[in-house]
């Protein structure tokens, strides 16, 4: 060691010691000169990240099969026969049915339907059937009458459309029994055998009808459905119409809407014809004709757009009457669903109109006692302003309840007018008829055995010119059910119960004709309950036997003033297919 580091040493031992001795004793020293700190280095962790690698090594797999055997021991069962059901992937179709039957009152019935059965490329059939019966009412005069029927079909299916073609004749004959069947009447008729034509009435209807329709898969083309109808109907009494009507109806996808529009061209020529009906005086001499000729035009368009809840309509009725003097009309067309709670409950509203074709054939179809030559109107729904509430409460039970707001105008109403010296007959006037109706339906399938339905309106009337809404029920109530027991023993019930009807009607045939007419004489029809029920025995599926009975109350009761109905029909046959 050095001489100047040891004195160094000594020399800093002395100034420790000296400031020691000097703080025990209190003292203070100032030394005087530069500092310089220094701080000692610290030892410190690297805690910086570094990358890792994360491709692993790959290791063998190595799969070990251990020689283990299981003992099951065997056992056997017996299995029971059974007997096996194949059913064909399509059930056979026979081409022939034939119904025959006869009951009270001398009535035969006879029906026939004959088709070509199963077939891709087109199907025909032919449709037979004869009612008769000899009347049987006490009290009225004679009420025979009769039903036959032909109808014939073809159907061909194209690559895209199916086109059709059908040939049809009717012809209905009918009493005008509306009288009281006393001696005196009676040797009047035997007397005047001329006269015997004036108590029955004949309806001939002879027509055929044509339709093409398409049949795309493409909603983006042009869905078209056209249909021409053509009937010659004609009368006893000579009168004769013949109506031509061409309907199309067209429709399109356009940017998720579907555009509609519907064309009606009918037209109608019409002839009535009266012949003198009074004793005495030469049947064939005419009392003249009444000729009544129109062609009804109308267009029809809409838009409907439909989402997944809701459905709106939106349209009119454009329509152009040619019939006498030419009319213009023009009807609002609108219609709103929503469905609510997938379908359970879906309220809608809407409001409609059109004009309607009131011919010859229509009105003798709704009430076929009418005079030889009625005159002819077309009637025009002003407005049907509706709105209701349709659901199904579960699968088995369906309902729709709705009310409705309407007014018509020129509806036909009928009133009874003798037919000198005897036998009553009806002749139709036209009013402006408003209604308010209430309507409920439902339906009921408890299975596939048990099924029930039922209809409820209640109709409030009010006319312009007439005292009453002639005929026309207040409330109806229809009520049906239907039992199958296996398919083999079947029973329908159906009762029908129609409330009290104003009936009008003249006690002599002039003051239907005087200029202002004479008021008719009200007559109040009473409220009727028609019981019906049908019963069918399935004894193979070809062969069956069945019941029908109707009126089971055996009330008397009139539709139409001074026409009552047959009691208590019971009519019974069998069925075969062949």
């Amino acid at each position: 060691m050095s001489a100047l580091v040891q004195r160094s040493i000594l020399l800093g031992l002395l100034v420790i010691g000296a400031l020691a001795a000097h703080a025990q004793q209190g003292g203070e020293y100032v030394i005087q000169g530069i500092f310089n700190p220094t701080i000692a280095d610290a030892q410190k962790k690297d805690l910086r990240p570094e990358p890792i690698d994360t491709i692993l090594p790959e290791r063998p797999v190595k799969f070990d099969v251990l020689p283990v055997k299981a003992a099951i021991p065997s056992k056997v069962d017996s299995l029971a026969a059974v007997r096996l059901d194949v059913k064909q992937s399509q059930q056979k179709l026979y081409k022939g049915f034939v119904k025959a039957g006869f009951g009270l009152y001398l009535t035969p019935l006879g029906e026939l339907y004959y088709d070509q059965a199963r077939s891709r490329d087109n199907a025909w059939g032919i449709h037979l059937k004869h009612l008769s019966s000899a009347g049987g009412l006490s009290d009225v005069g004679s009420s025979r009458y009769s039903y036959n029927n032909v109808d014939a079909y073809y159907n061909h299916f194209l690559r895209n459309h199916e086109v059709s073609g059908r040939l049809m004749y009717d012809r209905r004959r009918v009493s005008y029994y509306g009288y009281e069947a006393t001696d005196s009447v009676a040797s009047l008729i035997d007397n005047t055998a001329h006269e015997q034509d004036d108590l029955k009435q004949l309806y001939n209807d002879i027509g055929f009808a044509a339709r093409v329709r398409s049949l795309y898969k493409d909603s983006t083309l042009i869905a078209h459905d056209v249909g021409l109808e053509v009937h010659a109907y004609s009368n006893l009494s000579g009168s004769r119409e013949t109506n031509v009507r061409l309907t199309a109806d067209l429709s399109k996808a356009e940017q998720g809407d579907r555009l509609g529009l519907g064309i009606l061209i009918d037209n109608n020529a019409y002839r009535g014809e009266l012949r003198n009906g009074l004793f005495g005086e030469v049947r064939s001499a005419s009392l003249g004709d009444l000729r009544t000729n129109g062609t009804l035009i109308g267009l029809t368009p809409s838009i409907t757009r439909e989402g997944d809840k809701y459905m709106v309509r939106i349209g009119a009725g454009v329509y152009i009457d040619a019939q006498g003097k030419t009319s213009f009309h023009f009807y609002p067309r609108a219609y709103a669903s929503y469905s609510l709670f997938e379908d359970i409950l879906v309220p809608y509203i809407g409001i409609t109109g059109e004009r309607r074709r009131n011919s010859f054939r229509s009105l003798t179809r709704e009430n076929p006692w009418l005079i030889a030559r009625p005159a002819l109107e077309n009637s025009s729904l002003l407005y049907d302003v509706y709105g209701g509430l349709r659901g199904s409460v579960s699968s088995r039970v369906g309902f729709d309840v709705r009310a409705s707001i309407s007014a018509i105008e020129n509806r036909p109403l009928f009133l009874s007018a003798p037919n000198a010296p005897f036998g009553d007959q009806m002749a139709v006037v036209y009013d402006k008829v408003k209604q308010f109706n209430l309507s409920g339906e439902l339906s009921y399938r408890m299975d596939d055995a048990v099924r029930f339905h039922g209809r409820i309106d209640i109709t409030n009337y009010d006319t312009d010119d007439e005292p009453e809404a002639w005929n026309l029920p207040p409330y109806q109530l229809a009520l049906g059910a239907t039992y199958s027991m296996q398919g083999k023993l079947i029973a329908k019930l159906e009762a029908q119960f129609l409330g009290q009807r104003k009936a009008g009607y003249y006690t002599d045939r002039a003051d239907a004709t005087l200029d202002p007419p004479v008021s008719p004489v009200t007559k109040d029809l009473n409220g009727f309950l028609d019981l019906y029920l049908g019963l069918e025995y399935r004894y193979t599926k070809r062969l069956s036997v069945f019941l029908d009975m109707s009126n089971l109350s055996a009330s008397k009761y009139e539709r139409w003033y001074r026409h009552p109905v047959q009691r208590g029909l019971l009519l019974g046959g069998a069925t075969y297919s062949f």
